[in-house]
């Protein structure tokens, strides 16, 4: 009887996961390796659901979700005027989706003014430890793993029915609780986990109630069209974004398709080639900063 009892537990516990679950990680990193030692912090969520899981950033979705709102009220009231400020859209661009029961993994980001969906070719071939502690009152179990240009060490709890984790892992037998690289710069922490019917109604206080209740959920980088690309063809284009970051602008400002105006510190810049050289100084300085990706092998 009581084992019985047990099985059916499980079952109503795998049911209710099923419905969709949102697991919650605080993520800990050092964009710069010069400022390796004031990490910054961002609030991750991964949405898994029947079908599959979506990685991103809470305050990008919050970001990206407001302006799609503001936008689609504009046009749904006939207005033209469009001034759109902008918000906060977080540290982190980048979003990863994984689909079930395959485990294809793409990693949705951007370079430049292009947005590519990069479908992971790299297994995962993790080091299962006996090592054994609690997180969070979930007991969970070591593992390492080589990946991406980096030695991580994960923490993973068989007491979720998924075999996933933060960005692109999974592939243990449970969900990876915490998540660490060797040098200490990357770091995910469980913070929590919620049902969809919990999610869904804080997402319509947070965004619907000041957008008119339209809530447009969007997932990946917005901005136009991702183009699907091998990692060796990702990392083609990352040596040329780094040669010339603003190739393309230049390209399309020589044809005449678009006019750019800035604002440097107060002062306002029309001329095109003040313009170019002004956003190339800031681009290459980001690129410079920003040294210290999640995935250094993406990279080069």
């Amino acid at each position: 009887m009581k084992k019985t009892f047990f099985i059916l537990t499980l079952l109503i516990g795998a049911l209710s996961f099923a419905q969709g679950t949102r697991i919650m990680y605080e993520y800990k990193f050092a964009s710069n390796l010069e400022k390796k030692d004031s990490l910054e912090t961002e609030l991750m969520y991964l949405d898994i659901k029947k079908d599959g899981s979506k990685f991103y950033s809470r305050q990008k979705f919050v970001s990206d979700s407001t302006r799609d709102a503001y936008f689609k009220k504009q046009i749904a009231t006939g207005s033209t005027n469009f001034n759109y400020r902008g918000g906060n859209g977080g540290k982190i661009g980048y979003s990863v989706s994984k689909s079930y029961p395959d485990f294809n993994i793409v990693l949705h980001t951007g370079i430049g003014n292009s947005r590519f969906s990069v479908k992971n070719e790299n297994p995962m071939k993790w080091k299962i430890l006996p090592d054994k502690k609690t997180i969070d009152k979930f007991e969970v179990q070591k593992a390492t793993l080589d990946f991406g240009g980096r030695t991580w060490t994960a923490w993973f709890s068989q007491d979720f029915p998924f075999q996933d984790g933060p960005y692109k892992f999974s592939g243990l037998p449970g969900l990876i609780l915490e998540m660490e690289d060797s040098t200490g710069t990357h770091i995910f922490k469980f913070a929590g986990s919620k049902k969809f019917d919990e999610v869904e109604k804080i997402e319509k206080e947070e965004i619907g109630s000041t957008r008119g209740g339209i809530v447009v959920k969007t997932f990946g980088v917005p901005g136009g069209k991702e183009i699907e690309v091998s990692e060796e063809q990702f990392k083609k284009q990352w040596k040329e974004y780094k040669n010339d970051p603003v190739k393309d602008t230049r390209q399309m400002l020589s044809q005449g398709n678009m006019k750019l105006t800035l604002n440097m510190n107060g002062k306002m810049m029309s001329e095109p080639s003040e313009v170019l050289r002004a956003m190339e100084k800031n681009q290459r300085e980001e690129i410079k900063n920003n040294n210290n990706k999640i995935e250094p092998a993406l990279y080069p």
